[in-house]
């Protein structure tokens, strides 16, 4: 391999390293919503060079996890009503629609994965200190109602959504000691709709665990009218868990 080939492969890995820890850290609010990154001390922690740095960061920007302000740096940015809104709703329409597919066109194989999925974020969501675990696989039960579809684009414009939303997912897992039972309540009628063929009913399932989500993760309901008039402030997530 000749050096200027091996050089581009190290950079690229460190680019997809830092672009997996810095994500992981705007989504557990390692990094403050409306504070800048600090180069030099991530730079520092995950001994990469600047370019990496910025290849990360460029990805997240994409992602819209980030903005670039000019000769400022890298920004995490604090929600609004209205983007969280417009976040979830997408997500309804777009999740509604998958898991209607999805029960028409499920194989009972694939159906079985999605339950043993369901059993697998219910372990999760038991465990001390496992909040990591009960993202990962809570996002992996909500991926395979997309690939259950059997339609790429759909699943992909899915995967897109549920990353988006891997903050409010956190605060929403952090948020609540009624995980446990709130989750066998939301995800099994999910897996019961599907399983049965009832396309209206998984579409409904479906809503109501992102709408309950919501609800964890901001302690208030974004649809009511005072979120509604008000839809440009803030959202505040500092203060929580």
């Amino acid at each position: 391999m000749r050096r200027g080939e091996k050089d581009r492969r190290s950079s690229g890995t460190q680019a997809d390293r830092a672009y997996r820890l810095i994500k992981q850290g705007i989504l557990h609010g390692e990094f403050a919503e409306g504070s800048f990154l600090h180069e030099s001390e991530i730079l520092d922690r995950l001994k990469i060079g600047r370019t990496p740095f910025r290849e990360a960061c460029n990805r997240l920007h994409n992602e819209q996890l980030l903005e670039v302000v000019p000769r400022r740096g890298y920004f995490v940015p604090e929600p609004s009503y209205r983007a969280v809104r417009d976040l979830l709703e997408t997500r309804m329409a777009i999740e509604g629609i998958a898991a209607e597919l999805a029960a028409l066109r499920a194989e009972p194989a694939e159906v079985d994965e999605l339950e043993a999925l369901y059993k697998e974020v219910l372990l999760a969501s038991k465990g001390a200190d496992s909040i990591g675990q009960l993202i990962e696989a809570n996002g992996r039960f909500h991926l395979t109602i997309g690939r259950m579809t059997h339609n790429r684009e759909l699943e992909n414009i899915l995967r897109g959504l549920l990353e988006r939303c891997g903050r409010l997912v956190y605060l929403a897992a952090s948020s609540s000691k009624e995980i446990p039972k709130q989750l066998e309540r939301l995800l099994k009628p999910i897996v019961t709709a599907i399983r049965a063929k009832d396309s209206g009913a998984a579409h409904r399932a479906v809503v109501e665990d992102i709408r309950q989500g919501q609800l964890n993760a901001l302690g208030t309901d974004i649809w009511s009218p005072e979120a509604v008039f008000s839809t440009e402030r803030s959202v505040s997530t500092k203060s929580r868990p």
